[in-house]
């Protein structure tokens, strides 16, 4: 098997994003897969309007991506736990696209507005505009809420971005109807576009092992401020979603991906 671990970022380098590119690469030749890194790469930016946070979907439009069997699309802000040996693609026979969820938001946005129009009643009224639209009904969970998946992390097989290059709704189109519609800017972006085609054009696809993205983030105020950690004993990639952290040394980021909040000292 040919596989690809992917990164791309989109304007000055940071710090914090060559650890991930380091940390990515090195985990790349660890499994025996190939490591690719584009740098202000222009593809998105040609066919819709807000291309940054449609660059990610690059290997969707490039041919030479179709050369590998699998590959894994990584944010720059994900790093490897100290040791990995799992490989990521060892989860992937049978599938097209693997994605992890966000277990913590549908609760979130139950309780609360996140950045002004994040919630439960907006996830509600998107679920409608693309089941309008598109006819698919998208997963919700146990109890009815709109599931939540996080793109930080996404493996397509070949046959995945062969058909996603062929099927997928195009960016712009998308964003477009989705805008027409009133809805704020989060739900027209990158993330819920991905999380809609994946029904909307029957993609077989799996809910990865959560352990593959185990995100870290801030919530509410404070000093120190409150941080939410779903890593566990299963956790493989760390997704760390703090402000401020493209701009943190190796020695920072090793700290949070592998050691306990109490132990992290980062001041």
């Amino acid at each position: 098997m040919k596989n690809l671990i992917y990164q791309c970022w989109y304007g000055p380098m940071r710090p914090g994003v060559e650890v991930s590119k380091k940390n990515m690469k090195a985990y790349a030749e660890s499994i025996g897969a190939e490591y690719r890194f584009d740098h202000d790469i222009v593809q998105a930016g040609k066919i819709c309007d807000c291309p940054i946070y449609y660059e990610w979907l690059n290997p969707l439009l490039d041919e030479t991506f179709w050369e590998y069997d699998n590959v894994a699309i990584i944010d720059v802000d994900v790093f490897a736990v100290d040791g990995l040996s799992k490989n990521i693609f060892d989860d992937m026979e049978g599938y097209e696209v693997g994605i992890c969820e966000e277990p913590l938001q549908p609760k979130l946005r139950t309780e609360m507005v996140i950045g002004g129009c994040i919630c439960n009643a907006n996830d509600e009224r998107w679920l409608q505009v693309v089941k309008e639209k598109w006819g698919a009904d998208l997963p919700r969970d146990e109890i009815g809420r709109p599931k939540v998946y996080n793109a930080g992390m996404v493996v397509f097989s070949k046959q995945g971005l062969k058909k996603a290059r062929e099927t997928w709704v195009p960016f712009q189109e998308y964003m477009n109807y989705i805008r027409s519609k009133g809805m704020a800017r989060f739900y027209w972006l990158d993330q819920n576009y991905a999380h809609a085609m994946l029904e909307v054009c029957n993609m077989k696809w799996k809910e990865l092992d959560r352990g593959w993205n185990s995100q870290i983030h801030y919530w509410g105020q404070g000093n120190p401020r409150p941080v939410i950690d779903l890593r566990n004993d299963n956790t493989k990639f760390v997704h760390i979603q703090l402000r401020g952290a493209d701009d943190y040394n190796e020695e920072q980021l090793y700290k949070i991906t592998n050691l306990e909040y109490e132990r992290w000292k980062l001041c």
